[in-house]
């Protein structure tokens, strides 16, 4: 009798213990079961700045899942402790906005871990125009109208413009990428055309003379003889010129060495009837501190002749 009273104790104690096991079990899966409902539900995914932020059972699930990041936007860095699972999760449940265009670095289906940094760049495109000066070139045309060293304008210069359109890519406010999207002529460049003279030789008095160039120039004239003005010779140096000779009527002129050097043969020809009387071929043998740039001063035989010739407009022809 004792004994199977001892058994009936046994059995009962050993049916609690599996009964006890068994309610264990079941909780054990319940709690796995809402663990991984909780994972797998992204309403469960919440972001915040701090703990005082959470519902209870936020804090809960933050507690569980939750990890630290730092998303720089806008020229700030705004930290997160998130239970996103991908970094572009982490930046919608942070509330940032993204523009169509807009870039998040790391990728955003990259997963997130702890203390990662997110960059959210900005990008935006925009129009831009801008006008440019297109300058126009200058034409040279050889002409036998003309003498060598001579030139005239046929055509004047005109600088075009141009509007260029472009497509913009601005990264955060920095411009990244400039593209031509179009091109529009305001103004059509118009090129300058000079005419040059290619005359190489002239015929004086049935003498062929070939010559390097010809110059524009304003001739005046000076003297050895006695000037009434000065009370005594017009040329204070007594016809004696730089190049240390006397300087003869008819032959010597001066000039600017700069643009005519010493002892050069010119043929000088006048352009009105006065001033033919004294074409003809000369030396420059002398010069002067009035004599600057293209003017020559023609040596005469007396201050009578000097007075009549005045200051007139020759051509002067650089002989070879």
């Amino acid at each position: 009798m004792f004994w199977q009273m001892q058994e009936g104790r046994s059995c009962m104690l050993g049916s609690n213990r599996i009964l006890r096991f068994a309610l264990l079990v079941v909780v054990c899966a319940l709690t796995l079961a809402i663990n991984l409902f909780a994972d797998h539900d992204p309403f469960t995914q919440v972001a915040a700045s701090s703990v005082a932020e959470l519902t209870p059972s936020q804090t809960l699930n933050q507690l569980m899942f939750a990890k630290r990041a730092t998303v720089l936007v806008d020229g700030q860095a705004k930290s997160i402790w998130t239970s996103a699972r991908t970094v572009g999760d982490a930046i919608n449940l942070a509330g940032i906005e993204l523009g169509p265009l807009d870039r998040i670095e790391p990728d955003p289906a990259l997963q997130l871990v702890d203390n990662m940094q997110v960059d959210v760049i900005r990008v935006t495109q925009q129009l831009v125009q801008e006008e440019v000066v297109v300058p126009y070139r200058t034409v040279k045309v050889p002409s036998r109208a003309l003498n060598r060293g001579e030139s005239r304008e046929l055509q004047p210069g005109i600088n075009g413009k141009v509007v260029n359109a472009y497509l913009v890519v601005m990264e955060n406010g920095q411009e990244q990428e400039r593209s031509l999207v179009n091109s529009v002529t305001v103004i059509e460049k118009q090129d300058r055309k000079i005419e040059e003279g290619t005359i190489a030789t002239i015929s004086r008095g049935g003498q062929l003379m070939r010559y390097s160039r010809a110059l524009d120039v304003v001739a005046t004239a000076y003297t050895a003889d006695y000037n009434p003005s000065k009370g005594g010779p017009d040329d204070p140096w007594g016809g004696m010129t730089a190049s240390g000779k006397p300087a003869v009527a008819g032959l010597t002129i001066a000039a600017d060495l700069r643009v005519i050097p010493m002892h050069t043969r010119v043929y000088v020809e006048g352009l009105d009837a006065h001033g033919k009387k004294y074409s003809g071929v000369y030396v420059v043998m002398d010069t002067g501190g009035a004599i600057k740039g293209n003017k020559i001063d023609i040596f005469m035989s007396t201050y009578e002749q000097c007075r009549n010739f005045g200051r007139r407009k020759m051509k002067v022809y650089i002989l070879e």
